[in-house]
């Protein structure tokens, strides 16, 4: 064998071996952008409301999403209504709504599964009467104009409340009000007293409208939303659900920890008044994961739509949610077997106006 051919077996070898790193290197390049990193985008859908929220705007905020390897188109609707009709187009894979809501966009038809819980807190829901009213419980309404929203968790509330009580809907004249006409109608004496989840009765408190009678805690165990994700981004990128839930619930718990910070994160994302949520805050449970009470709350929520007629049959919620998702994304069996309520404590704020 010639000089010259040596020389070439040489370079040769040095090529193959520039050729075997070159493939090494791009290997690990690869893993490091495949599924679930942070080219992966989840496109989120959620409300504009101080429940629903925070859980994600945290998670913007601090880079957990950038931080767990996904990437998040998130829209916020100022409409529950609108937010169901788009995740139902397919213009979203992942969405948190209220639990009736989530609960009917799937009975109708809509393919895919429950993953996480949707933030909770029983205290948000609250009965306010006018600030000059000498009513001092809920039997004082007897035969009063209640103003509430129908078919929603205001119905829910106020019923397990007025069971506790001995008391029944006929005792009582219901007027429905969306959530945008209840101060008002408080204020010019439309009604008696104003059944809403928060920060209505907050924006009535801080205005001088009226002031809280009872709120729902004690009453009912929790009212908490619903976390969906479609089929289509289940089966295509389980990887990237499993790291959304991840960073979400970090969000959430970010969240719970920090109503100081929350109070100017949510006045500056939402446009809600800082006097309103000093108050509305301290209401709130923030969190996605299944404890030993969610089913039982989302049940119901499912027999109160079979017993308003919402839905023709009753079902089993259970048959709705696939926790895998979640267990995965946090190491552990779902649902937990404490209750929220002993495991979620509510916020205080100490910042003042």
């Amino acid at each position: 064998m010639g000089l010259g051919e040596r020389s070439g077996v040489g370079s040769l070898k040095e090529a193959n071996m520039r050729t075997l790193i070159a493939v090494i290197l791009f290997g690990f390049t690869f893993l490091a952008s495949g599924p679930g990193n942070a080219e992966t985008v989840i496109r989120y859908a959620t409300l504009t409301s101080i429940n629903k929220a925070p859980a994600a705007l945290v998670a913007q905020s601090k880079g957990f999403f950038e931080k767990h390897g996904v990437k998040v188109e998130m829209k916020l609707f100022p409409s529950g209504r609108t937010a169901i009709e788009a995740m139902a187009a397919g213009q979203f894979d992942i969405g948190m709504f209220g639990d009736i809501p989530g609960l009917a966009l799937l009975l109708q038809g809509y393919p895919g599964k429950i993953v996480a819980a949707g933030l909770g807190g029983p205290a948000r829901q609250v009965l306010t009467v006018p600030v000059d009213s000498n009513h001092q419980s809920l039997k004082d309404l007897k035969g009063k104009r209640i103003g509430l929203t129908k078919n929603s968790t205001d119905e829910i509330a106020l019923e397990a409340t007025m069971r506790k009580q001995g008391l029944q809907w006929s005792d009582f004249q219901v007027i429905n009000l969306q959530p945008s006409e209840k101060a008002t109608a408080l204020k010019t004496g439309g009604v008696d007293a104003i059944e809403a989840w928060e920060p209505v009765p907050s924006i009535i408190v801080v205005n001088k409208i009226g002031r809280r009678l009872l709120s729902a805690d004690g009453d009912i165990p929790d009212i908490v939303g619903v976390t969906i994700a479609s089929e289509k981004i289940l089966k295509e990128n389980a990887d990237a659900v499993i790291r959304f839930l991840r960073a979400l619930h970090e969000g959430a718990v970010y969240a719970q920890a920090h109503p100081d910070e929350m109070v100017d994160l949510l006045a500056n994302e939402l446009k809600v008044n800082r006097e309103v949520l000093i108050q509305a805050i301290p209401t709130q449970w923030w969190y996605i994961e299944l404890f030993g009470d969610t089913f039982g709350n989302w049940q119901r929520s499912a027999d109160f739509m079979h017993r308003i007629k919402r839905v023709s049959q009753p079902f089993d919620v259970r048959a709705l949610v696939d926790s895998s998702y979640l267990a995965k994304a946090l190491g552990k069996s779902y649902p937990l077997k404490e209750p929220a309520s002993q495991a979620i404590k509510y916020p205080v704020v100490t910042v003042k106006q």
